[in-house]
């Protein structure tokens, strides 16, 4: 199960929607150009989840050609930009509530990829179902 082109239009605005709220509610602010491509980037990996497997020359350059950005190093210094913006201590707290288990101590934090990863498994596990925020 390599690609999952099916949705809808209804199923995309919803996917995308939880996308959103899930980041917003780890922290990463939605006033960062970094945050869009993150939104972009877990709606690939949701899609196509082997592309989780080569960030640098698969997932940024998808997401700079969507977002008409020519660097892939650009896209990958703005997703690390929102991610080092985020609150560490309260945001990856809130990663450990919303998968009922210890990922990450107070000191760690996800890298992109594992960002990406645990956004897109969130969506298709359907943990959001199970949240009180997306109800």
């Amino acid at each position: 199960m390599d690609k999952k082109d099916d949705f809808d239009e209804e199923e995309l605005e919803h996917m995308r929607k939880i996308i959103k709220l899930t980041l917003i509610r780890i922290g990463i602010r939605c006033d960062l150009t970094g945050f869009n491509y993150l939104c972009y980037a877990v709606e690939l990996v949701i899609k196509n989840p082997n592309l989780i497997h080569n960030l640098c020359k698969g997932l940024y350059v998808a997401v700079g050609e969507y977002f008409n950005v020519n660097k892939t190093s650009s896209v990958e210094r703005s997703i690390r930009h929102a991610l080092e913006n985020t609150a560490l201590s309260k945001s990856y707290a809130v990663l450990n509530k919303m998968f009922k288990t210890m990922l990450y101590a107070v000191d760690d934090r996800p890298t992109a990829g594992e960002l990406i990863r645990l956004v897109a498994e969130y969506y298709n596990l359907e943990l959001y179902k199970d949240d009180n925020l997306f109800n």
